[in-house]
């Protein structure tokens, strides 16, 4: 029997225990755009939907099969992180059970392409943003996106590394005519290495002058947009004990009931495309930064999530950061990546390539007291699958509907995502590219109907 959830239009089949989900990825981050007393009405626009799988890129002969596993370790052990068997049972149950689309409707339209001329513009805290001086838009090109990346990159918002001392700028919050009549900033460099905020129930439009731009501030949400360094993670923590200076019931000031991270680990393939800052094990390093930074400010028993590849360096990194901040391991969801048919886009065994990416994620365990009876030490990892046609890339589905239910309140928590492309309603973004899927154009008016 299909089981279609009745709250959320993103969530196109699931089982009762939501351990195996069909999720449609644009769908889900324009749900989340809005809220239950705001909804959102727009849909976002996306790349066409995969008809086929990617061309293999898998070694043909033993021998070549048989060199490549050699080639492994000393390239990052590439590992199976996730059990191909349940994988595999999640897509014949979906095909047995939903007898609609793997996606819903897709709004395609130009999307920015690569500038014809750029200018450099450094605030004075030192970071530098690249501003386009002219625009060409074009249709998005179909086929393997990750090939074509200028096609779906907007530049606008990309950081560079800063080496200058950041000024712990107070936050700047939205008044409630930017609702009406928007907001008003010179350039975006206005509102970098600044913690900028909604605080109402009702969207906000953020309009920069130069380049004439606009973006879709949600419902109480809250952003920065900075690379992730240290004196970032200054300014970070100063507004967030001034934005939250009384605890809630789950959460001491300035702390979040949940954290997502979304790293950009370093791949061979992303740093040639150079879609965006690939982190390397260095000084200034993010991960690290994180490390020292984030734990003060997960909430007792806050859960943490955090995006990896299926290197087995990055699943390392990602329990490290765990154990750093006393987390447990309770879940592990895949993202299983299909065409609009329900093949996966690769083989679910490639050498070379695999068709997932993992979702670990954790809770933080009392730090106080005996802990024999704290249920994160006494659970088995429970795994999920989340099936869905990629989008542009760099899109994962957001998970905001998933992971409520894990929450104490799913009415009334704080949550941070770090490394956002786009933001959430009520939630706090942090990254160099936070507001890229916040641009008006990649928004049209009115819902896209399901595939069938």
């Amino acid at each position: 029997m299909s089981h279609i959830d009745q709250q959320s239009q993103s969530l196109l089949y699931h089982n009762k225990e939501k351990t195996v989900v069909l999720i449609d990825i644009p769908r889900s981050i324009a749900e989340a755009q809005g809220t239950p007393d705001a909804p959102s009405t727009q849909s976002l626009y996306s790349s066409p939907p995969l008809e086929k799988p990617h061309q293999s890129i898998e070694p043909r002969s033993l021998k070549a099969m048989q060199e490549a596993r050699a080639r492994l370790p000393s390239e990052g052990n590439f590992i199976s992180s996730f059990p191909q068997d349940l994988l595999a049972y999640a897509l014949a149950e979906i095909k047995a059970e939903h007898s609609h689309g793997f996606c819903s409707e897709r709004r395609m339209a130009p999307a920015p392409s690569k500038p014809t001329g750029k200018k450099r513009q450094r605030s004075s805290s030192g970071t530098s943003l690249a501003v386009e001086t002219k625009e060409k838009l074009e249709p998005i090109e179909t086929g393997d996106f990750k090939e074509k990346p200028e096609a779906t990159k907007d530049t606008l918002l990309r950081s560079t590394v800063a080496q200058h001392v950041v000024k712990l700028r107070n936050p700047r919050i939205l008044p409630i005519s930017a609702a009406v009549d928007g907001y008003e900033v010179a350039q975006m460099l206005d509102v970098a290495d600044q913690v900028v905020s909604n605080p109402f129930t009702q969207p906000a439009r953020l309009l920069v002058l130069d380049p004439a731009r606009g973006y879709r501030i949600p419902p109480r949400s809250t952003f920065l947009l900075s690379k992730v360094g240290r004196r970032e993670a200054l300014l970070f923590g100063s507004a967030a004990y001034k934005l939250f200076p009384e605890p809630t019931m789950s959460a001491a000031p300035g702390q979040f009931d949940f954290i997502l991270l979304d790293p950009p680990w370093a791949n061979k393939s992303v740093r040639r495309s150079k879609q965006y800052q690939t982190g390397r094990r260095a000084a200034d390093d993010p991960i690290d930064i994180l490390q020292d930074t984030l734990g003060k400010h997960l909430a007792p028993k806050g859960l943490v999530a955090c995006w990896i590849t299926n290197k087995r360096s990055t699943r390392d990194t990602a329990l490290q950061l765990f154990e750093s901040w006393h987390v447990v391991m309770l879940e592990a969801w895949a993202w299983l990546k299909t065409t609009v048919h329900g093949d996966p886009i690769c083989a679910l065994d490639g050498i070379v390539r695999r068709p997932y990416e993992t979702l670990l994620i954790g809770r933080q365990v009392d730090l106080a007291g005996d802990r024999s009876d704290d249920p994160a030490l006494n659970e088995l990892i429970k795994h999920r699958v989340m099936v869905g046609v990629p989008d542009l890339h760099s899109r994962k589905p957001c998970v905001k509907t998933l992971i409520e239910p894990m929450m104490k309140d799913s009415s009334n928590y704080r949550a941070l995502e770090v490394f956002a492309r786009n933001l959430t309603a009520g939630w706090w973004s942090w990254g160099d590219e936070v507001l890229q899927y916040n641009w008006e154009k990649y928004w049209s008016e009115g819902e896209p109907r399901n595939v069938t």
